[in-house]
């Protein structure tokens, strides 16, 4: 095989020799060293190939043996250069293009995540970016880092993931970390205390003696349900005692408009960078690094995302510090309470909630809420055991 593409490259002659003596113009090319195979004779007349150089060496073999030479076919690259010699530019196209998708196969097309459920696709892949595993880059360089582990000891809220390599693409696959509930010792004797100060609205005992009533009033701390079973004929037993008790809950909160910075002007810049394949050309001077932020636009279509295109970059730089006025410190104070509603709804049903200005404070806005939340929370009951000392 390689004996035939090197033939091919330097190009070779299939000709035929006819009219004189065949055995001795056969003799004499083999004496003279001229290589030939495809070797026929029928009937005294020769039909073979030889190289280039080998067939303007045939006439004196073929003069000395009587025989005509005639080429029949020229066949390799040399001869199929010269006869396309006036389309040279798409032979030159048909190279560069070849030499073209050599390099680019040697660098990441497409990113993408799978398997997150909570956790951000964009965080995740600007994480990966970080650590090497972006559009652009290089195969060798994705290949030869163990970027999965570096970013899985880098978040805490993944247990596993895995950077695998399709072709130019690489898929990146996640496992998120399952939260581990709080689990008590099924032996170990518990009540079920309030958590916060409220008034009971339903109280539900899986296990053990509910100690108080809907409608009760309790402060943080007090006994709820029971772990101590009292039998009808006097006798005691403690258990895991457990359950659900909701309650009716005051929340207070204050937001105070000093606890934010305030600025009196802000110098925006945005610079666009030209991206190709982990190459960025910036177009213009830098931007600020203080509230800086980007946007990629891809080259496309329905299934890749090709590592061409533009990047716009904005930054701010923040200036002279201000004191808020009137208007802006009850925006500040209403976004302040949404915040901390949000996060209440989380975990409890609001009834009612206002928010009212502190009169004495002007800065100071206080939220004034009723929820309804559970307020059971476990607690051991120490038994002195044995061997126990004071």
């Amino acid at each position: 095989m390689i004996i035939k593409i090197i033939r091919y490259l330097l190009g070779y002659i299939n000709f035929r020799a006819f009219g004189g003596f065949a055995d001795r113009f056969l003799n004499l090319c083999t004496r003279e060293k001229i290589p030939l195979w495809n070797i026929k004779n029928i009937k005294g007349n020769i039909s073979a190939s030889t190289t280039v150089s080998g067939y303007l060496s045939l006439r004196s073999p073929a003069k000395k043996s009587g025989m005509r030479v005639m080429a029949l076919e020229k066949r390799g690259f040399i001869f199929f250069c010269k006869r396309n010699k006036a389309r040279v530019g798409i032979l030159a196209g048909i190279i560069i293009s070849a030499i073209i998708f050599s390099i680019l196969s040697q660098f990441v097309w497409s990113v993408t995540i799978t398997g997150n459920t909570s956790l951000e696709g964009e965080y995740l892949l600007s994480v990966f970016e970080e650590h090497g595993a972006f559009v652009g880059a290089t195969i060798n360089s994705v290949d030869n880092r163990d970027i999965a582990s570096e970013v899985t000891s880098e978040i805490e809220a993944l247990s596993w993931a895995s950077v695998n390599r399709k072709g130019s693409a690489v898929v990146i696959e996640v496992r998120e970390r399952t939260a581990v509930p709080e689990i008590y010792d099924a032996d170990a004797y518990t009540n079920l205390v309030a958590s916060e100060d409220g008034v009971v609205i339903s109280i539900d005992a899986l296990y053990g003696n509910e100690e108080v009533k809907p409608g009760s009033a309790v402060t943080k701390g007090d006994l709820l349900i029971s772990g101590v079973i009292t039998y009808s004929d006097g006798s005691e037993a403690m258990v895991h005692a457990d359950g659900y008790v909701k309650a009716l809950v005051n929340k207070t909160e204050s937001f105070s408009v000093e606890n934010f910075t305030l600025y009196s002007s802000v110098d925006e810049k945005k610079r666009y960078c030209i991206y190709f394949f982990g190459l960025k050309i910036p177009l213009g001077t830098a931007v600020p690094k203080t509230f800086y932020t980007e946007h990629k636009a891809f080259l496309e279509n329905e299934k890749t995302v090709l590592p061409v295109g533009i990047i716009t970059q904005y930054g701010a730089v923040l200036t002279k510090e201000m004191t808020a006025d009137e208007k802006i410190g009850n925006m500040l104070a209403l976004y302040s309470n949404a915040l901390y509603v949000s996060d209440l709804l989380d975990y409890s049903e609001i009834r009612s909630f206002k928010v009212e200005k502190d009169e004495e404070n002007g800065s100071v806005y206080r939220f004034y809420g009723e929820c309804e939340q559970e307020i059971g929370k476990l607690q051991e009951i120490y038994v002195e055991k044995d061997g126990d000392t004071e």
